[in-house]
């Protein structure tokens, strides 16, 4: 505002110029016309680059401390632009405590901000990560759902000045300033991520002053709270997110020196103001569905994979819907524009995308079917005589464009569909998903004493958990890839050399002419990487209940918990790899019914067999 001052005393003194020159020369009010109007564009330029910004700071004692939020606003009027403020920071507050506090949630309501700025308590992201998500998840809710185009703005707080000595015996990543700052800047980052929303990082600023500007002392006397010269570091971090502006043009120095000042505005620069997108994880309005027949009546289930806050959808039969993913149902066959509209909006403004595609339905519908009654690996997919077609697995179009797929399992084991062209109409199947039949093929591998190696012998025992074994069944071995016809039909095996072994049973009797089941065997320097390790058969442990169909629970003897439990199907296929822990239990509901083999990696526990109903 004192620069614009200054230039409408200026115009002032030309009108007045003009004025008195009038008589003398017919050049000079034409110059200072020019003058004049070149100063009124200068003017008009500087309101316009004013900025006004309506922040709410939630934060604790890091927020209070040296009235921060004010420094923000100090910095703000020097340059020209305009911050409403208000704030809220009792000492030690959470940001779950903000959540349950009604001061905080009304001043959430109390204006249309921009920004609400979320400062959690300076710790807990270390001792108290899922509180600490929680507590963000639901302000971040409670914010959007108060003023949709608020962003929040997190606070990335710091680590303090030696670490911190009360956490260390139980959080070691706290016993210095390094581990323990690293650790809260990736909390905050992280949550910023997930939230698509911002980060002031103060952090990172900080931890740049104190590599680069060692002088400047951040922290005040306890090593944990902001110095003046801390605070202002904050607050021309938060100046610089809010407003995306140049700190180094800030001429409030609050009780800082001159050289202090130009000292930490610059590390803001060269941290905040020239890297702005690196901190800035919203994401901008991307329109993006896929759809997929859910019946032979042109029922349509939407799938939407949009970024958004809110959405449209115009089907384009004069039907449209606000659900996230709806279904509906076209009355007549023809062709259809659905089109998806989103939008998000913050600070600048609002920000909207469209996405459409073409709906046909025939008067032929698409199926796709096998010509047997189990669906085998080696199996033909199928669908009816049609002018074109086009195969995908899920949403992505793979090569097949012929009316089957022979060997499908080298693209995928379930999830196909089809368009089909007939006359010119175009209409997709529904989705053919499914689970290659399991033969109940199984088997125990083991070799005489200890690892094998060259000349030892391979055995196998072959089982068959469904039907029994018919005696028809017929063993083929393979050696990194190639078949062994010396060892065809056989249950034991010579070792060679080392490498890859594998069997396949074939049994001539299934309606699957080349059965699923096989095994496979690594041996490197006669030692072997298989699903079989040999068994310490003194320690035991349970799995239960067994059989099973929604939970099982998986418990080892006291203190000898692994770290990893694999589980293998019936084929020797690894099925699922999850770190293990105290009492682990396993969801196995989505699992397909069958035998499985669960061992714990990297032990000497033996592998348990589990029936999945």
């Amino acid at each position: 505002m004192r620069v614009l001052n200054v230039y409408q005393a200026s115009l002032i003194v030309s009108e007045s110029n003009y004025t008195m020159r009038q008589t003398r020369s017919p050049l000079l009010p034409i110059r200072t016309l020019v003058f004049c109007l070149l100063a009124l564009l200068w003017s008009a330029h500087f309101v316009e680059a004013q900025t006004t910004r309506k922040v709410l700071f939630l934060g604790n004692s890091y927020t209070g401390y040296n009235n921060m939020p004010q420094l923000v606003k100090d910095m703000a009027t020097s340059v020209g632009d305009n911050l409403i403020v208000d704030q809220h920071h009792p000492g030690g507050y959470t940001l779950e405590g903000h959540f349950y506090n009604a001061t905080s949630l009304a001043k959430i309501a109390a204006n249309n901000w921009d920004y609400v700025a979320l400062q959690g308590q300076s710790r807990e992201s270390i001792t108290q990560p899922n509180l600490f998500r929680d507590g963000a998840w639901l302000l971040r809710d409670h914010i959007k759902s108060t003023h949709p185009c608020a962003t929040p703005l997190f606070y990335m707080t710091w680590g303090r000045k030696n670490g911190d000595a009360t956490l260390c015996p139980d959080f070691p990543i706290t016993c210095t300033y390094e581990g323990m700052d690293s650790t809260i800047r990736h909390n905050y980052i992280n949550l910023a991520s997930t939230m698509h929303a911002e980060v002031a990082p103060v952090s990172a600023v900080w931890n740049y002053l104190r590599q680069n500007n060692p002088n400047i002392e951040l922290y005040a006397s306890d090593g944990s709270h902001p110095s003046v010269a801390g605070s202002y570091a904050v607050a021309c971090c938060f100046y610089t997110a809010i407003f995306r502006k140049d700190p180094s043009l800030i001429t409030f120095d609050h009780t800082l020196s001159a050289t202090t000042a130009t000292a930490i505005r610059n590390a803001t620069k060269n941290v905040v103001f020239d890297q702005l997108g690196v901190w800035d994880y919203k994401e901008p309005a991307l329109a993006q569905f896929r759809y997929q027949v859910i019946n032979a009546n042109n029922g349509v289930q939407f799938i939407n994979t949009s970024q958004f806050e809110t959405l449209q959808w115009d089907f384009g039969d004069g039907s449209t819907s606000t659900d996230v993913g709806p279904t509906h149902t076209y009355i007549n066959n023809g062709a259809y524009t659905a089109t998806l509209t989103v939008n998000t909006c913050d600070v600048d403004g609002a920000h909207t995308s469209v996405a459409d595609t073409v709906i046909e339905f025939c008067n032929h519908t698409p199926t796709i079917f096998t010509n047997k009654t189990r669906v085998c690996e080696v199996d033909t997919l199928q669908t009816e005589p049609a002018d074109s077609y086009q195969w995908f697995l899920g949403p992505s179009p793979i090569p097949e464009t012929g009316a089957s797929i022979t060997d499908f399992v080298r693209y995928g084991s379930s999830n196909f569909m089809v368009k089909a062209t007939v006359a010119g109409c175009t209409e997709l199947s529904q989705l053919y998903s499914f689970w290659p039949d399991w033969s109940g093929y199984y088997s125990d591998l083991g070799w005489s004493t200890g690892d094998p190696c060259e000349g030892d012998t391979l055995t196998i025992a072959l089982l068959n958990a469904i039907t029994g074994m018919n005696g028809q069944e017929i063993i083929r071995w393979y050696h990194n890839g190639q078949l062994l016809p010396q060892a065809n039909d056989r249950d034991t095996l010579l070792i060679t050399d080392g490498g890859t072994y594998q069997f396949k049973v074939v049994d001539p009797t299934s309606e699957c002419p080349t059965d699923t089941t096989t095994e496979t065997i690594t041996f490197d320097t006669c030692e072997v990487v298989g699903i079989h390790p040999q068994p310490n058969q003194d320690l035991t442990w349970s799995v239960f209940p067994n059989p099973a169909s929604q939970t099982i629970s998986l418990d080892f003897p006291e203190g000898q918990y692994p770290e990893t439990i694999q589980v293998f199907t019936a084929t020797g296929k690894l099925f699922l790899e999850i770190p293990s822990s105290s009492h682990p239990s396993l969801s196995v509901a989505d699992w397909p019914a069958g035998l499985y083999l669960i061992r714990p990696k990297d032990t000497t526990y033996p592998p348990l067999q589990l029936v999945k109903h």
